[in-house]
């Protein structure tokens, strides 16, 4: 469905009741259908929207433990476009097509980075991990939203968190997050605090992995890198379009006489749209990364991060470098998107709402004091992490499945 269409049915409250109650009738219908079928050991189903995220890194660990499991990857329509990252061994289903239903009533396992689509339901033998997409936010989820944001409200009309019923694991490296995933979906179940395995990476510093990444950017070893990564917004019918003020050209150029070295920035939106800014023209030092799948390389890789409301934010903090929120359109960000989980004054974060601010906070930035702010920022998030993540969530699938039937 053409993106904007699905923006503008959303925003209508009736519009998204009706059609969460249809989602869940068909959803229900189609996975009963297939249930008859005998259940696959070996098969997994991951959804997410395209490849990446912790998911891609759980998946990569099972094939090189076990190159004969079956993996199935749901996508979201729209991101074919994708479809050439895919792993050979991966089979490819559409979102919601009467193959992802087959594919999920068989399958063993399921794991997730999104919630279960209305209608879902599990069988004896099925094991479900919920791996959320990020367990370090500034914005409210789920049921929180939707108590204090219309916009929200009228999306979410008629939406249910399935999580609470199906899901066997939820994985997180945020004592935070648990409580308020808890208090957001109702959930109750088993908890692997061990963090995102996605997250694995940035505590193991792996430079090795950091020089592959900048070798197939073509980005020279002594070049410092910025990565500029907002997170979309809600009332925007085009994720890739933010509407700010910032200036990432003065912005490279006060680094560069800073620092006495080349910067450049990579830009990255949300949803793999190439990403326009208004403040920010033709530079050649800025280079639009939006398609490129894995922001978790790109972090690896980056000297300092600027954001805005992304729990990207948190994540860089186990890097140890500069973490800076440019946030421009607070007073817009929340009372059209999301109400934040809580008042900016009170973290960490060194937060600024126009270039006067930005420029001023790189101006007084230092190495060792933005160290000591990520060890308080990870300590906001009441952090968990730790850099085996991977091994503790492909231990769990792998002994489920050898407890599974022949």
């Amino acid at each position: 469905m053409n993106y904007r269409l699905k923006h503008f049915l959303k925003k209508n409250a009736l519009i998204s009741e009706i059609g969460y109650w249809l989602r869940e009738k068909r959803t229900r219908r189609k996975l009963l259908s297939y249930q008859s079928r005998k259940l696959d050991r070996k098969k997994i189903v991951f959804a997410c929207s395209r490849y990446g995220d912790s998911l891609s890194v759980i998946a990569e660990f099972l094939h090189q433990k076990d190159p004969e499991l079956k993996m199935v990857w749901a996508y979201r329509s729209g991101d074919e476009r994708f479809l050439k990252e895919y792993p050979e061994y991966m089979t490819m289903v559409p979102f919601e097509s009467s193959r992802y239903y087959e594919e999920m009533a068989t399958s063993a396992v399921w794991v997730f980075n999104i919630v279960v689509p209305q209608g879902t339901c599990k069988r004896d033998g099925q094991l479900y991990i919920q791996v959320w997409h990020g367990d370090k936010p500034f914005k409210k989820i789920g049921n929180e939203a939707a108590k204090d944001n219309v916009n929200y409200q009228k999306q979410s009309k008629g939406r249910k968190f399935l999580e609470k019923e199906l899901c066997d694991y939820f994985v997180t490296g945020s004592q935070l997050f648990i409580d308020i995933w808890r208090k957001s979906t109702g959930y109750e179940g088993k908890v692997l605090s061990t963090g995102l395995p996605r997250n694995d990476i940035l505590l193991n510093h792996n430079n090795q992995k950091g020089n592959l990444v900048r070798q197939e950017l073509k980005i020279p070893s002594d070049v410092k890198v910025m990565l500029y990564a907002p997170t979309h917004r809600d009332h925007s019918a085009d994720v890739g379009v933010i509407g700010t003020d910032i200036d990432l050209s003065r912005v490279l150029d006060v680094l560069e006489l800073k620092y006495k070295c080349h910067w450049i920035c990579l830009k990255r939106s949300h949803g793999g749209r190439n990403l326009t800014l208004d403040g920010t023209g033709e530079d050649s030092r800025i280079i639009d990364l939006s398609q490129y799948r894995d922001i978790t390389n790109l972090m690896l890789i980056s000297d300092l991060l600027l954001t805005d409301y992304s729990s990207c934010a948190g994540d860089f903090a186990y890097t140890g470098r500069p973490v800076l929120l440019y946030q421009d359109d607070y007073k817009i960000y929340t009372a059209k998107d999301r109400s934040l989980i809580f008042d900016m004054n009170d973290t960490p974060f060194f937060t600024a709402h126009n270039m006067t601010e930005l420029l001023t906070l790189i101006d007084e930035m230092t190495w060792e004091n933005a160290k000591e702010n990520d060890r308080r920022i990870l300590e906001l998030y009441q952090s968990t992490q730790t850099d085996h993540s991977t091994e503790d969530v492909g231990s769990i699938i792998m002994n489920h499945m050898e407890r599974l039937p022949e």
